[in-house]
């Protein structure tokens, strides 16, 4: 509870600090991610999926700048659990996810049109939906359909550290990163469960 309280703060002090700039530079975004659950004794859960939105850049000194956004992401999974005599276990789960970036940024330019740049900085995933829905024939396990959040299985705020890179060609960007999750987001009494994950998206300067 706790842990939970300094992150909020953390969250409104960090939103606070980049309202007080001015932005130079807007972008869409659209890309393709990969995230992991992992826990404490439990197998990993990978998802595949697409984020989209916006994001804002603020010019600094000395080539930095702090980059910041809203991007939506849609993920799905499709676990197998294989079992002795052909019994198995299917979890199948769809979320729907909201990244808010706060990353500083390096920026080294090759020419006007070409440069290269670097990042890190931490990111808000704000969990909007989940779902899983369990499908066996394992005698001792049920078949069963959850909501995680509804349900009070996952915490909905996920704080992340990242760091990527990428490279910008005139209005076109194209860069790749990956977020730490760094907070337990398991609400029940199993063990840390966190969530991670690494991306890439494409990107136009309006």
């Amino acid at each position: 509870m706790k842990s939970t309280l300094k992150f909020r703060i953390l969250i409104i002090l960090l939103v606070a600090a980049v309202c007080s700039l001015n932005a130079q530079t807007y972008r869409l975004e659209v890309g393709y991610n990969n995230p992991v659950r992992t826990g404490t004794g439990i197998s990993s859960t990978f998802f595949n999926g697409i984020q989209l939105g916006g994001t804002a850049e603020y010019d600094l000194q000395n080539q930095f700048s702090l980059l910041t956004g809203v991007l939506y992401n849609f993920v799905y999974s499709d676990k197998i659990q294989k079992y002795p005599n052909t019994t198995y276990v299917t979890a199948v789960s769809y979320g729907h996810f909201l990244n808010i970036p706060i990353h500083l940024t390096y920026n080294y330019p090759f020419s006007k049109s070409l440069k290269a740049f670097g990042f890190a900085g931490p990111n808000i995933n704000i969990g909007l939906y989940q779902t899983m829905n369990t499908i066996s024939d394992v005698t001792y396990i049920p078949s069963k359909f959850e909501d995680l959040y509804k349900d009070a299985i996952l915490n909905r705020l996920n704080f992340q550290l990242g760091a990527g890179a990428g490279v910008q060609w005139k209005k076109y960007q194209i860069k790749a990163g990956y977020d730490f999750g760094v907070n337990n987001v398991n609400r029940l009494s199993t063990g840390n469960m966190n969530h991670s994950g690494w991306y890439v998206t494409l990107g136009i300067t309006l």
